[in-house]
């Protein structure tokens, strides 16, 4: 079975597209990762070649002390945030997924499931960005239909929660922080949690509630110190 097949397969048959991954040769998880950062970085390419640079730098500098934003923003230029972005891309990538991935080892190790070793939940972890080659599409269209290129980087998703939900002003601590959860994290978290279970063996209730650790890890401490803080 080809690594193309099985990718797109876990989408829509999760459970025997793992038993395809986990049966493979270690190095065949670069697919995936490679297809996740690509997917991200053309997406990001994307929208720096189409959003208005002017209007852009006059967001992000906004609340700066005039001297300040006029220094700054002569360093903004579209070739530098396509650089950045691109260094970033594979940067978090890595690792996001490598802190994933330690999450539920450690947590498999509290359930007294230790054999599962540190690479094959990465493999998990890394075959369960699938849903990526979805969003890609949405975030072109997204991109494309801005009205002037006036669209914030955290509005490129259109199926964020923020989007979708609550409508926040991008540039607001709880709007960047629902602008970064959306329907595609959600079903990463529920493939990881089929991942898991196959190759734990655990029920799929427990694989299920180990998959949502990182993430309500992460935006319970985000929640948590925005609330405290009175953003």
């Amino acid at each position: 079975m080809s690594l193309v097949t099985t990718y797109f397969r876990m989408l829509f048959e999760p459970q025997r597209a793992f038993g395809e991954a986990m049966s493979k040769k270690v190095w065949t998880l670069l697919l995936p990762f490679f297809l996740a950062v690509l997917f991200t970085a053309i997406l990001n390419i994307y929208y720096f070649y189409h959003v208005d640079i002017a209007w852009l730098r006059d967001q992000m500098t906004a609340s700066m002390p005039s001297d300040q934003r006029d220094v700054i923003a002569r360093s903004m230029t579209r070739g530098r945030f396509i650089g950045i972005s691109i260094i970033g891309v594979c940067f978090l990538a890595l690792t996001i997924n490598l802190g994933r991935a330690f999450i539920y080892w450690l947590a498999l190790k509290v359930q007294g499931v230790g054999s599962q070793g540190f690479v094959k939940l990465f493999a998990v972890v890394v075959w369960s960005t699938a849903p990526l080659l979805l969003i890609l599409p949405a975030g072109l269209l997204n991109i494309s239909l801005a009205p002037g290129g006036h669209l914030a980087g955290n509005d490129v998703n259109p199926v964020s929660l923020n989007q979708l939900l609550f409508h926040l002003p991008a540039g607001s601590a709880w709007g960047q922080l629902l602008s970064t959860f959306s329907l595609v994290n959600l079903w990463e978290i529920a493939l990881i949690g089929v991942g898991i279970q196959y190759v734990s063996r655990l029920g799929m209730s427990k694989a299920m509630l180990i998959a949502l650790l990182p993430d309500a890890i992460v935006y319970g401490i985000w929640g948590l110190l925005l609330a405290v803080s009175g953003a």
